[in-house]
């Protein structure tokens, strides 16, 4: 939406016109009913008005004196058509003089004086002009669209005034002044809400026959677009699509991202939004573009943007606003074509000046309309200043980074996790925090001086403190040796600006972070490798689960230790006599795999069952030794017995030989 200062323009026309009228001269009463009917093509004005002369005559001695009136004034259109002053009857000639560029004063003679106590009635009757289609005046008039103010120079509390429109044709109000007051004849009619003082009424309105508009459809880079112009305007509407054929595409290549996916595109030519103070607007909900006659691409190109740049990427105003005005310029300039003048320092001492995040929505200057405009200056000028400061600072890359992390709802806390999301809303806090992705302290400070300058509430001041401090923190979180993923909570926290909750969170996660590197340095020593498990602990549930799982780590090398001294300490004569060929070292490498795959409780098994292998085991060796010392006791005793049975024979033998 680009703001223009209209409304200036048109109240210092009825300031100037009121007074033509002559109406509340002394002793001249002045009323007129007024009827405005909207036809086909054409504004006809019918006026009935009444003139009374209630000045009263002074006699002194013989002599009468006495005031009258011999003219009526009018203030009437520059170029109105079929200009006619009936009274009684008779048509009265007038002349004209120019006031200004909208209207000119007639003046027609009266065909005799009124004098005190005389009335006469007029029946006034006009085409309003069809205005120049480029032209600045306050009149348009084709067959699809009219716009044009609505008066009466009647005095206060005396004649009224009535606007007649088709049915079927679409009335705006800018200062919402009207209400409606019945059906007549396939017309609907309007008056004023207040018409006690007439001189301060102010009401501009347009009236548009969609179905006149001269339509065209296109497409450009996927995007359909349904152009519609006044009939006749053929340069507006080639002026228009040529601009959109080319613009669109720069748009999308400048930006970044394609065309956010959305309905056909209808872009009107319109002078609606020049009644709130605008030379165009983008309407979200239906996906449509009003853009007033004049051939200006900054204008269009401006607009078109607001597809991307719309209440789906950021929520305030502000930056919408901010971000269409720099990419227009940046469009602009690659495409060569002229730019607007850089934007330039705000004051914040203006009277004007607001924080950007206060400022308001669009259309709604209310009655201080010289206000709302000095407001509206400012708001467009501070934050166009802003988002050109911002891409100063990080570079035109990085704001493309920005929009397309803002548009896949991408956490600005992702650097250990660059694909990890968020639900919080897209307002200041986040823009300045995806505008911190990735540059120094010291360019992050310059932005958080801008916004704190220009874009926050005095007591937001405080809160972006309290985001530096931990910012520094997160930084050295990121950072530390362990480099795992940030956890979702202390993602969330820092996303939702719960600075305390965040820091709390921040530095559990670093006394993991420390916890691990002492574990794994344990797991080193013992040869071992620690197994992600804490980890995943770490960045799916936070840091209490992680400690624990970490403690259960640090326990299991121990038992890891125990079965590997198990498995390799010097067996007792009954376990090496019942093990005889079975192996410690299987018992040993399936602690080690359970260890790998945080199997505790397989470790706890490999050791039970070790423990079991070598208690069979000595029992096993001790009876085979005690079996052993058996036979080896019997073989002794056979083997005596056997030289016993010898030595008896030898004997015998000996004993024969002798004898």
């Amino acid at each position: 939406m680009r703001f223009v200062g209209i409304f200036g323009v048109l109240c210092g026309v009825f300031l100037l016109v009121a007074p033509a009228a002559g109406a509340q001269t002394e002793g001249l009463t002045y009323t007129e009913d007024t009827v405005f009917t909207v036809r086909d093509g054409f504004v006809e004005v019918e006026i009935e008005a009444v003139m009374a002369n209630t000045t009263a005559e002074d006699r002194q001695g013989n002599t009468i004196f006495f005031s009258f009136f011999d003219s009526l004034v009018l203030a009437v259109p520059t170029g109105a058509q079929d200009l006619s002053i009936v009274s009684r009857g008779s048509e009265l000639s007038s002349t004209a003089e120019a006031l200004d560029d909208n209207f000119e004063i007639h003046t027609a003679a009266l065909p005799s004086q009124l004098r005190p106590g005389d009335s006469r009635s007029f029946t006034i009757r006009f085409v309003l002009p069809d205005g120049d289609v480029r032209g600045d005046g306050l009149f348009v008039s084709n067959p699809a669209f009219h716009a044009f103010p609505i008066w009466s120079f009647s005095d206060p509390g005396t004649g009224s005034l009535r606007l007649r429109v088709p049915e079927d044709a679409d009335l705006n109000d800018s200062a919402g002044q009207l209400r409606p007051a019945g059906s007549v004849d396939g017309f609907v009619e309007w008056e004023p809400r207040d018409f006690e003082n007439p001189e301060e009424l102010f009401a501009f309105v347009t009236v548009a026959f969609d179905e006149l508009l001269r339509t065209e459809r296109f497409a450009v880079v996927g995007q359909q677009i349904e152009l519609q112009a006044w009939p006749g305007d053929d340069e507006w509407a080639d002026f228009t699509r040529e601009t959109i054929e080319v613009g669109l595409p720069a748009l999308e290549t400048t930006i970044g991202i394609p065309v956010p996916d959305q309905s056909t595109l209808e872009v009107t030519e319109s002078l609606t939004p020049n009644l709130y103070g605008y030379s165009a607007w983008y309407d979200q909900l239906d996906t449509s573009i009003e853009i007033g006659n004049e051939l200006d691409d900054t204008v269009i190109i401006h607009e078109l943007s607001h597809a991307w740049f719309n209440n789906d990427l950021f929520v305030e105003r502000w930056i919408s606003e901010g971000l269409a005005e720099e990419f227009t310029w940046h469009v602009q300039t690659e495409l060569g074509w002229d730019v607007e003048a850089d934007p330039s320092a705000p004051n914040p001492l203006d009277d004007a000046a607001t924080p950007l995040v206060g400022w308001g929505t669009a259309g709604s200057g209310g009655v201080d309309q010289a206000g709302f405009q000095a407001e509206e200056q400012y708001g467009y000028n501070a934050s166009w200043f802003v988002v050109r400061e911002m891409t100063d600072i990080i570079g035109l890359e990085q704001m493309r980074g920005v929009i397309a992390q803002a548009n896949g709802n991408i956490t600005a806390y992702g650097d250990t996790d660059p694909e990890a999301t968020t639900t919080v809303r897209d307002d200041w806090r986040r823009f300045l925090d995806l505008a911190s992705v990735g540059i120094t302290p010291e360019q992050e400070a310059t932005l958080v001086g801008l916004f704190s300058d220009f874009v926050v509430e005095p007591d937001d001041v405080e809160l972006l403190e309290q985001r530096t401090a931990a910012r520094e923190q997160y930084r050295e979180l990121v950072g530390n040796e362990a480099q795992w993923d940030v956890p979702a909570d202390i993602r969330l926290a820092l996303d939702s600006w719960r600075f305390e909750d965040a820091s709390s969170l921040m530095a559990q996660a670093a006394e993991v972070q420390a916890r691990f590197v002492e574990v794994d340095e344990l797991a080193t020593a013992s040869s071992l490798v620690l197994s992600d498990a804490a980890q995943v602990s770490y960045e799916r549930n936070g840091s209490d689960f992680a400690l624990l799982v970490l403690d259960e780590q640090e326990a299991a090398i121990d038992k890891v230790e125990t079965v590997r001294t198990a498995a390799t300490r010097e067996l007792t004569t009954d376990e090496r006599w019942g093990l005889r060929e079975v192996s410690r070292r299987p018992y040993v490498e399936a602690a080690e795999a359970a260890f790998a795959s945080d199997e505790i409780a397989q470790i706890d098994l490999a050791q039970t069952r070790l423990d079991g292998l070598l208690a069979q085991a000595a029992i096993a060796g001790a009876d085979r030794i005690l079996w052993l010392k058996y036979g080896i006791a019997a073989m002794v005793g056979i083997f005596l017995l056997m030289v016993r049975r010898l030595l008896r024979r030898n004997k015998v033998s000996d004993q024969r030989m002798l004898g």
